[in-house]
């Protein structure tokens, strides 16, 4: 507990120095002069009056929406490659090359032909953020498969458990941890992308926001909306986090039993 203030404390105390010394830059010290540049001050202004706009919330809303699904999708798709890859030397034989291919390659590249399919629409987001949040989950969950403990196999077998039962007793559970990390890798990527192609396609939510603001040449409200998103990219992993802590205990407490 102690810790946790601790560490929540200098967490504090950091954004704090970085909001002054922001703030005394942009005033008086070197970017004070800097055009299109805002104070800290004038930013958290822009960001309350946001708050009271309800098309503000509406845009937060579909982005969040937008980031969520393109996760489970990439969570569903992760989860049964993954499994199937990693308990088969076969299917990795098989699909391992496909995916080595497709993993490096940034989703923006996809994003010309995209366009011309879907135009700019929610369903292009949720196309290139499932496609970015995929390959973390697909590989964590290979190598928590592939990482299973050997003793416990051979327990296992040794009891003559059913091969489903060994799946989900065994294997699942020592890859649980994997799979977390795998999921708090993709849903930073899920969420970026969101954002990314409301500013480049123009896809409905926060992004498009951005660009609106920049075309009118609001830099304060373009800040502040940089602002809120963080704060969303905050709330979002704490979340996870939470639910995270959740699963691993009710899982050490199925183990236990």
């Amino acid at each position: 507990m102690k810790r946790s203030l601790r560490r929540l404390a200098l967490g504090v105390l950091g954004i704090a120095v970085w909001l002054m010394c922001w703030q005394w830059a942009t005033t008086i010290g070197p970017l004070s002069a800097v055009r299109g540049l805002p104070s800290a001050s004038s930013t958290f202004e822009a960001a309350v009056a946001l708050a009271a706009r309800p098309s503000f919330w509406g845009a937060i809303g579909i982005t969040m929406a937008t980031a969520i699904i393109a996760l489970g999708i990439a969570l569903v798709i992760g989860l049964v490659v993954g499994v199937v890859t990693g308990l088969s030397p076969i299917a990795f034989a098989l699909l391992d090359p496909l995916v080595q291919f497709l993993r490096p390659l940034p989703p923006v590249v996809l994003l010309p032909l995209i366009l011309l399919l879907m135009g700019p629409s929610p369903e292009l987001a949720v196309f290139l953020a499932a496609f970015a949040a995929t390959w973390p989950i697909l590989v964590q969950v290979q190598a928590g498969v592939m990482a299973a403990d050997p003793v416990m196999l051979d327990t296992a077998r040794s009891m003559v458990l059913p091969w489903w039962r060994t799946q989900t007793q065994v294997v699942v559970p020592g890859a649980l941890p994997f799979i977390a990390t795998g999921v708090r890798i993709a849903a930073a990527a899920s969420l970026m992308l969101t954002v990314g192609a409301g500013i480049i396609a123009g896809t409905p939510g926060i992004g498009r926001m951005v660009v609106v603001a920049q075309e009118t040449g609001d830099a304060q409200a373009v800040f502040a909306i940089i602002l809120w998103s963080g704060v969303l990219g905050l709330a979002f992993a704490v979340t996870l986090g939470g639910l995270e802590r959740m699963l691993m205990k009710n899982s050490a407490r199925e183990v236990n039993a």
